[in-house]
């Protein structure tokens, strides 16, 4: 170990740049057969993040680490053969305690606004999320935006499930409208919302649909009529009406919807489909169109998914089971909902949904499907509950209960910032630790990365008090570490066994951050961290102008078994925090 030496001190803390994403394109499509490729974040389109390697358990050759910054992303470059329905499946580490939400978004459409990125309980420790989407045929962007301060999670790959043959959904709200407008004021409608006609003969929607070949297909048309009489309308193909006067009759309420399926012949290339209302009371409300694979004439949906249920859940998942369905041609996949919202489209008669809260409940239904793009009615609901995370574990609120008196052992007290006029900070015994309660400054020396080097730090030192087990220097943007207090007068705190590698609880908003002891600073002052811990609590890390005035607790380990073997193996401080952690509420 190295000696401990005397390192700058930071200034205080910044604001955040928040970049939203939103557009509109929507499509989708039946499954037939499952194929599935992933794609490395690597080598995606990374904006304000780094390729990194000092974790285990990726693919690939390395992982994207995010710039703990909202707005910045990784995107790829997704293709495939048809459009249809896909799963999108995110392989992703986040060691801390707290969330990181992001934006998933397909061809500039947000398909998952502040997707949960929950804890893994490190960072060698990688989850699934899934999101459903549509894809076009061809090259697709997925794109993963972090909505918060804290930055996306680790991103090591996505992974495209998708169909090899597929019906295409066009929803109604972005067709061409005459005397209907866009509405969003009832539920279980896709996409962005659906379309209301004027209660006048004469209004219409008509799609631009594209085929690959001239032939035979089904259209369904996706409405809820909310009234007790039928809301007839025309539908024309390329100016034909080829279903005079097609019914439409109720569906018990305006949030309730059926399906109307007829079949008709296509032109090689672009088709208009046109719904035409023939009444005074209008048209139904229609969320959408589906065209079927060319030469499709099954309607036969498949049976209802029988016995769904929970078979087991973690702290960020639930998973199911079901028994299989039947049907006149196969099954070739189902669809999990949770509400109105396809949250997994698997191939088998299992799914796990990843990315959910701890202690969170979920409630969910399952459809089947087949390749006609028929879909079964609903199952019967099943609700099952993630677990507490962390195992049960030391939560912020005990630690903090056991630190509100002081016996102090420092010989005098600390000022929080060079420019203060008074120390007003102490040293406090307990039993198995120490603790002080301060502001947090930013500590940005070490390895040069794009967050940490002299053009964003003024006072930017090529090293850290504390090496590498490898030699050199620590990764301030990656790794969570405490500066403490150079030895003095008021407190040597070697004199409690501290050192490089102890382990120390970082509490702040009610989250624990569980860092080590990384560097020394001035020594009358106290209360500074480095870049990654303020960004995994939340904290503007800017070294320029971030950081936080109050609010943070520092809760030094102290004893036999508080260092880690690796001062920059940050899962093993997660590790051993977490015991330390418990046996300080237990003896305190």
């Amino acid at each position: 170990m190295h000696p401990l030496t005397t390192a700058l001190r930071r200034p205080a803390h910044v604001a955040l740049v928040l970049l939203a994403l939103l557009a509109t394109q929507l499509f989708s499509g039946g499954l037939a057969s499952a194929a599935t490729t992933r794609y490395e974040a690597e080598t995606a389109t990374i904006s304000q993040g780094v390729v990194a390697s000092d974790h285990t358990g990726f693919s690939g050759s390395g992982f994207v680490d995010g710039t703990n910054i909202a707005g910045s992303y990784v995107e790829w470059t997704v293709d495939v053969p048809s459009a249809g329905s896909a799963t999108l499946a995110v392989h992703y580490a986040n060691g801390t305690t707290v969330n990181r939400p992001a934006d998933v978004s397909v061809n500039g459409a947000v398909v998952a606004a502040a997707r949960a990125f929950n804890g893994t309980g490190s960072w060698d420790t990688w989850a699934t999320a899934t999101v459903a989407a549509n894809l076009n045929a061809g090259p697709n962007t997925v794109r993963i935006t972090a909505t918060s301060a804290n930055g996306n999670p680790n991103l090591d790959y996505i992974e495209a499930t998708t169909s090899d043959t597929a019906s295409t959904v066009y929803q109604a709200e972005n067709a061409a409208l005459s005397q209907a407008a866009v509405a969003t004021n009832h539920t279980g409608f896709t996409g962005t919302g659906f379309v209301d006609y004027t209660n006048v003969t004469g209004g219409s929607i008509e799609w631009t649909v594209n085929a690959a070949t001239a032939g035979s297909t089904t259209l369904t048309i996706r409405y809820a009529n909310g009234t007790t009489v039928d809301r007839p309308m025309d539908i024309a193909v390329n100016g034909a009406v080829v279903s005079a006067g097609r019914s439409f009759p109720a569906t018990a309420n305006w949030d309730t919807w059926a399906d109307s399926t007829l079949t008709a012949t296509l032109n090689a290339g672009v088709n208009t489909v046109r719904a035409t209302a023939t009444t005074a009371n209008g048209g139904p409300n229609v969320d959408k169109l589906t065209v079927g694979v060319g030469g499709g004439t099954d309607t036969q949906a498949p049976s209802v998914p029988g016995n769904v249920r929970v078979t087991a859940t973690t702290g960020s998942s639930i998973s199911l089971a079901w028994n299989a369905s039947t049907d006149n041609i196969g099954v070739t996949g189902y669809k999990v909902y949770e509400g109105n919202t396809a949250v997994a489209i698997p191939g088998e008669n299992a799914a796990t949904i990843s990315g959910l809260a701890a202690s969170s409940s979920h409630t969910y239904t399952v459809t089947a499907v087949d390749a006609a793009g028929n879909e079964s009615a609903r199952s019967a609901a099943v609700t099952g509950t993630t677990t507490g995370g962390g195992g049960g574990g030391v939560t912020a609120a005990q630690l903090l209960s056991k630190v509100t008196t002081c016996t102090q052992i420092s010989n005098g007290k600390y000022k929080t910032d060079s420019d203060v006029s008074t120390a007003t900070v102490p040293v406090c015994d307990k039993t198995g630790a120490v603790y002080w309660k301060a502001d947090m400054d930013i500590d940005c020396d070490g390895v040069r990365t794009t967050q940490c080097n002299e053009n964003t730090d003024c006072c930017f030192q090529p090293d850290t008090a504390c090496q590498s087990t490898a030699g050199g220097p620590l990764n301030a943007a990656q790794l969570p570490y405490v500066v403490v207090p150079s030895t003095s007068g008021i407190w040597n705190y070697t004199t409690k066994g501290i050192g490089c590698g102890t382990v120390v609880a970082v509490i702040y908003n009610n989250q624990i951050e569980y860092a080590v002891v990384g560097d020394t600073g001035p020594s009358g002052i106290i209360g500074e961290a480095s870049y990654k811990t303020a960004a995994d609590l939340g904290i503007n890390p800017d070294p320029s102008n971030g950081g936080t005035d109050s609010g943070v607790t520092y809760i030094v380990f102290t004893g036999s078994g508080t260092k880690v073997a690796q001062v920059q193996n940050h899962s093993q401080a997660v590790t051993l925090g977490q015991q330390l952690a418990q046996t300080f509420v237990n003896n305190n």
